[in-house]
């Protein structure tokens, strides 16, 4: 089985052992790796259904490791990992773009939760942005609605932290959307975080 059209919405038990299997393979290679995507999404309250796990390295996986099904656009490869239940798809992602320095930034900060390492909401917020798409966007917003779990201020410092104020200011004007949608407003805002 391969590629993603074979693959059905992930399970809870599934989820679990193929991150299992990622984090004792990384963990042999010392490779640093974190959640990002979906199934991210799930460990922070989300209801959202996944058909793989997309995970942030340092580096790929030695060869051999799983059987890889397809090299992937923005830099890594995906991967099938069988579990009890069904074959896994995961993809491995080590950018290779110029959004390479807010990925490994990202990676740097992640923190464990059940012990698997997850990006911070704020970093899955502009990881969100970066992907521009619908859902991600859809994804941004659940995250910014959840009573404290987002620092809108720290989305902003990660920014300009990685790039600089040049680069907030194109991140701005879409963030400022999907803070009105989280919040309901629907007058323009004047000022966004200390501009």
């Amino acid at each position: 089985m391969t590629g993603r059209a074979n693959f059905k919405f992930l399970d809870e038990e599934s989820a679990l052992q193929a991150l299992e299997r990622i984090s004792q393979i990384a963990s042999t290679k010392g490779i640093e790796w974190a959640l990002i995507g979906g199934l991210a999404m799930v460990f922070y309250g989300s209801d959202r259904l996944t058909k793989d796990i997309d995970v942030i390295a340092v580096k790929r996986l030695p060869p051999q490791t799983w059987e890889v099904v397809g090299q992937l656009q923005q830099g890594g490869e995906r991967y099938n990992v069988a579990t009890t239940r069904k074959t896994v798809a995961v993809d491995w992602i080590v950018r290779h773009d110029e959004a390479k320095r807010y990925f490994q930034t990202a990676l740097q900060e992640a923190v464990v939760i059940d012990g698997v390492p997850i990006i911070t909401p704020e970093w899955l917020v502009i990881m969100k942005h970066i992907a521009g798409r619908s859902k991600d966007q859809d994804d941004a917003i659940f995250l910014l609605r959840e009573k404290g779990l987002v620092n809108r201020r720290r989305i902003k410092e990660n920014i300009v932290k990685v790039s600089g104020r040049e680069a907030w200011v194109g991140f701005r004007a879409n963030l400022e959307r999907w803070y009105d949608l989280a919040d309901g407003n629907t007058k323009k805002r004047s000022n966004l975080i200390d501009s």
